[in-house]
């Protein structure tokens, strides 16, 4: 009942809703002016809490890279990629940076791995 779109609006309002608190966790904990890969690694810490089993790898050049080793919605991911978007997404808006995913646990491999620089 409803399809691709409504899991897509679904994850719409998920991420929507998300990115309030983890903007508002994010600002509480290390501030809105932390260098980005200050909030990438905090952006981890949480992550982690939420059993992602997160951790965060700075680049040297002002970015971050985002490693997940567990996924809480692999069964809805693996079957739509509205869930992955979403995520992206939503770390591009609370970290206010550009986010590519390289690696991705719905497709088969053994991470999910995100490439997260000043945005441009």
């Amino acid at each position: 009942m409803g399809g691709d779109t409504l899991v897509a609006a679904v994850f719409e309002a998920r991420r929507s809703e998300l990115a309030g608190r983890l903007r508002a966790k994010l600002d509480g904990r290390i501030g809105r002016e932390a260098p980005l890969p200050d909030r990438v690694r905090e952006l981890a810490v949480i992550q982690d809490e939420e059993g992602y089993l997160c951790r965060a790898e700075p680049d040297g050049e002002g970015g971050a890279t985002l490693v997940e080793h567990n996924c809480a919605i692999f069964h809805v991911a693996s079957r739509t990629p509205a869930a992955c978007e979403a995520e992206v997404a939503l770390f591009g808006e609370v970290l206010g940076a550009d986010v590519l995913r390289e690696r991705h646990i719905a497709s088969g491999d053994r991470c999910c791995t995100f490439r997260i620089t000043p945005r441009t």
